[in-house]
C-alpha cells in the first residue's frame, strides 16, 4: 500500500526499520532514497508558502541541492532526516522572500488559470477564493503562516511541527487553532488591514 508520497509501507519499513521515522545518514541510506521519499512533502510545503508553480519548483530544487551538498555532514544524532530537510526548506523559503523584497519583484500567481479547465466560471470562482485566502494569510504573522504551511502544505503532525519550530506540541496545536480561527474570521468578515 502506498502512502501519499508514493512510498510503499514495505519501502518505508526497509528505509526506517519500522513504521516510525528513524534518523538516516549518508552512510546508512542513499540520498536518492531520501529524495524520493521526501520530494512531494517538501514540494507541497514550498508550494503552500510561495506563489506560483515555477517559484515552488525552483525553491524545492534549491532545497535538495543544498541537502545534497550537505549530505555528508548530516548528523542523525541531531535530527531526523525529515526535520533536517524541512529546516533547509524553511530557510530556502525565507531566502526566496528576501530576494523578492531586495529586488522589488512581485510574484506571479500562475495557479490562477488552469489550462486544462473547461469551466471558465469555476476557474474564476476558484481564482477568487485563492486570492481571498492569500490576502487572509498575508494578514497573519510570519509564525502563524509558517505553522499553517507546515500543517496543511506539508501535512505534518503537530509533534513534527513542534520539533521543527522548537516549541512544545501543545503550543503548536494552540497556535494552529488560533491561527485557523483568525483566518476563518478574516474570510467570513472580509479582509481588514489590522
Amino acid at each position: 500500500m502506498e502512502n501519499r508520497t508514493g512510498t510503499t509501507a514495505l519501502g518505508m519499513a526497509q528505509m526506517t526499520g519500522s513504521g516510525q521515522e528513524k534518523p538516516m545518514s549518508g552512510g546508512n541510506i542513499d540520498f536518492e532514497q531520501v529524495y524520493r521519499r521526501y520530494f512531494r512533502d517538501i514540494y507541497a510545503y514550498v508550494a503552500y508558502r510561495v506563489s506560483g508553480r515555477a517559484a515552488a519548483e525552483d525553491v524545492t530544487s534549491q532545497v535538495f541541492e543544498k541537502a545534497l551538498d550537505a549530505w555528508d555532514g548530516y548528523d542523525p544524532e541531531r535530527a531526523a532526516v525529515s526535520t533536517w530537510l524541512f529546516t533547509i526548506a524553511r530557510n530556502a523559503v525565507s531566502d526566496h522572500f528576501r530576494r523578492l523584497a531586495r529586488h522589488g519583484d512581485a510574484e506571479l500567481n500562475e495557479s490562477a488559470a488552469d489550462p486544462q479547465s473547461t469551466d471558465p466560471e469555476a476557474e474564476l470562482v476558484n481564482g477568487e477564493r485563492r486570492r481571498e485566502l492569500s490576502l487572509a494569510m498575508a494578514g497573519l504573522d510570519a509564525r502563524e503562516q509558517e505553522l499553517l504551511a507546515l500543517k496543511f502544505g506539508a501535512a505534518l503532525t503537530n509533534r513534527h511541527i513542534a520539533e521543527l519550530m522548537e516549541i512544545s506540541e501543545s503550543n503548536a496545536g494552540t497556535i494552529l487553532y488560533r491561527s485557523l480561527r483568525k483566518l476563518k474570521s478574516k474570510l467570513e468578515g472580509g479582509i481588514d488591514d489590522d
